[in-house]
């Protein structure tokens, strides 16, 4: 096992987490549905990843019904700490936050394995195979006994607020469970647990849009431009659809980001000055943002104005919508990323670009 998993670490690029090595040093049968996780030859050879991908996104294990899959991401701008686990839809092509770090994840496992069974065989009795499952996962892995002896969420809201009191920064949970008050009308509630899971992922577009959207029925609209002038600055991968979120039958049915760049068309008269002088601006008010040649555009343009962090996403940007394209644009685009990674030495996203660039392109 350390030659297989000296071989992930030689892939991915990366030392790692000591939770990881111990739990394929300990775990034969890994599979506990619905996560099946790859096995270190899987992962080497570079299973999960697609042409395309976010280069930061490292998958470790995908679903049950293949449709997803689960992956250390590692933020652009990220300094040592813990990896955070988040999920990419494969069909809706978005990442969202699963768990602060792998222990977490293990956590998140088991809790939310037995959870899925009970529910989906309608009986309070779990599986007795997957319970000895879990409880192998809990004595060798060390994890807290409580995930199996404690008695089982009896909704997918309790279910929330145990994965956040098992992960504190669970961003998914926390905005599940700001919903969860808005729905009931308490609104100061709702807007603590979105800044709390905005705080825990700086990353994720959607606890700004889901902020924005509250103070936006207060009639805040100043501070609801702050929020969607947030999202608008994040990868679109890393927003997700509004249908992910419970905000009532009336709430539109869109994509975060682009339900975020509408609103600032309809309520831009009360952003900041600071936002209407950047180039990312024109581009979402006045511009197609999901056109790859204007996110390109914008890509250059940055550059040439020395922001460095917004180049790299719009290189990304504009890899993530042009997939489909059989031209040269994603080619040139991973030249250019190719070259910002080598030039600043990040060997890492410059050997996961080398290994994407083999794949298979996606069709249109």
């Amino acid at each position: 096992m350390a030659d297989e998993l000296r071989a992930v670490q030689s892939f991915w690029q990366m030392e790692l987490p000591q939770s990881f090595v111990n739990f394929y040093e300990t775990i034969t049968e890994r599979d506990l549905p619905p996560y099946e996780f790859l096995s270190p030859e899987e992962i080497a050879r570079g299973a999960g990843r697609s042409y395309g991908m976010l280069p930061q996104y490292l998958p470790f294990a995908r679903t049950e019904m293949g449709d997803g899959l689960y992956g250390f991401f590692l933020t652009p701008q990220r300094s040592e700490g813990a990896l955070p686990v988040a999920y990419w839809d494969e069909e809706e092509m978005f990442l969202r936050p699963v768990s602060t770090d792998f222990d977490a994840f293990l956590r998140h496992c088991v809790l939310t394995s037995l959870y899925e069974s009970q529910e989906d065989s309608s009986a309070e009795i779990v599986d007795k195979a997957l319970l000895e499952k879990a409880k192998e996962f809990v004595s060798k892995l060390g994890l807290i006994p409580t995930l199996i002896t404690r008695a089982l969420p009896e909704n997918d809201r309790e279910l929330c607020h145990r994965l956040a009191g098992l992960d504190p920064h669970d961003s998914a949970s926390l905005c599940h469970l700001g919903c969860a008050f808005r729905s009931q009308g308490e609104e100061e509630r709702a807007l603590d647990f979105f800044h709390r899971a905005s705080e825990a992922t700086t990353w994720f577009g959607d606890p700004a849009y889901l902020h924005a959207d509250l103070y936006r029925l207060r009639g805040n609209n100043e501070r609801a431009c702050q929020g969607w002038w947030q999202v608008v600055n994040q990868l679109i991968p890393l927003c997700t659809r509004t249908w992910e979120w419970d905000l009532g039958e009336d709430h539109p049915d869109a994509e975060i980001y682009e339900i975020a760049a509408d609103a600032l068309i309809q309520f831009g008269q009360t952003a900041a000055p600071q936002m209407k002088s950047s180039p990312l601006w024109r581009v979402v008010t006045s511009e197609d943002p999901y056109d790859p040649d204007v996110r390109e555009e914008l890509a250059g343009r940055l550059r040439t104005l020395g922001d460095a962090d917004g180049f790299e996403r719009e290189l990304l940007n504009t890899l993530s919508l042009c997939l489909g394209d059989r031209g040269k644009q994603p080619e040139r685009i991973y030249d250019a990323l190719q070259s910002l990674y080598e030039q600043s030495g990040r060997a890492r996203e410059s050997a996961i670009i080398r290994f994407d660039r083999t794949l298979p392109r996606p069709q249109r």
